[in-house]
C-alpha cells in the first residue's frame, strides 16, 4: 500500500483455513473494505491465493501491515489469543465483524476483534468481549456476558444471565441454561445440557452435563 492510502480499508484475516472462509464472507458483507488479504504461516503450502484473496506470507508479514485492520480467523482459542496479541502488538487494528443477517439488539455491546457469523441471535443487554467468535445460528439470551476469546460455536443456545470465562469454548448445539457459569478455559461438549455452573479448566459433556476431566 502506498502511505496516502486509507490502511484501515485493508483488512487482514490470519488464518487461511475453513473458518478463515467464513469470516470471509462476512467481511465481505459489510462492504467496508476495499480489499481482503490473508496471512497464514502455513503460506508456501496454501500458495499465493486463497478464496481469490492474496495471501501475503506468515506472521513475518505483519511489520508492513501496521495500520491495517484485522481479524483472527482461527477456531482454537489458544491460538487465536496468542495471534490477536501479537497482530496488535505490530500494530494492526482489530476490527469487529458481523454478517448482515445476524440479529443484534440496540442495546448489546460487542469487543474489538468479534466475529458474528450469519444467523447468530445476541440479545438485550448482552455483552460479548474481545477476540471471540459467535458462530453460525448461535443463540446468546438477554443479559448474557462473554468474556474475552471465547467461541460459542454454532447452534449453541446460551439462556438469559449467562456468564462465559475468559478462552472458554461452548461447543456445537450445546444449551447452557439461564443464570449458568462456565469458567475460564472450560470446555462444554457438542451436544450437552448444562445445568449447573461449570469450574475454570473444566470439561464437561453429555445430557445432563457431567466434568469428563480438568486441565
Amino acid at each position: 500500500m502506498s502511505s496516502g492510502e486509507d490502511r484501515s480499508r485493508l483488512l487482514v484475516l490470519w488464518g487461511a483455513s475453513g473458518h478463515g472462509k467464513v469470516v470471509l464472507d462476512v467481511g465481505s458483507s459489510q462492504g467496508s473494505f476495499d480489499s481482503i488479504v490473508f496471512i497464514d504461516d502455513r503460506y508456501a503450502e496454501i500458495g499465493p491465493y486463497f478464496m481469490h484473496c492474496s495471501v501475503l506470507g506468515g506472521q513475518d508479514a505483519l511489520p508492513s501491515l501496521r495500520g491495517c485492520s484485522f481479524l483472527i480467523s482461527i477456531g482454537d482459542n489458544a491460538q487465536r489469543t496468542h495471534c490477536y496479541a501479537t497482530a496488535i502488538s505490530h500494530g494492526l487494528v482489530p476490527t469487529t465483524l458481523i454478517h448482515r443477517t445476524a440479529i443484534i439488539a440496540p442495546s448489546v455491546v460487542i469487543g474489538r476483534g468479534t466475529v458474528v457469523m450469519p444467523g447468530a441471535t445476541i440479545n438485550v443487554g448482552a455483552v460479548v468481549g474481545d477476540n471471540c467468535i459467535i458462530n453460525t445460528g448461535a443463540i446468546v439470551e438477554h443479559d448474557c456476558r462473554i468474556a474475552d476469546h471465547v467461541h460459542i460455536s454454532p447452534r449453541v443456545a446460551l439462556g438469559g444471565a449467562v456468564t462465559v470465562g475468559n478462552a472458554a469454548h461452548v461447543c456445537i448445539g450445546a444449551v447452557v441454561l439461564p443464570g449458568v457459569h462456565i469458567g475460564d478455559s472450560a470446555v462444554v461438549g457438542a451436544g450437552s445440557v448444562v445445568l449447573k455452573s461449570v469450574p475454570h479448566g473444566t470439561t464437561v459433556v453429555g445430557v445432563p452435563s457431567r466434568p469428563l476431566h480438568s486441565k
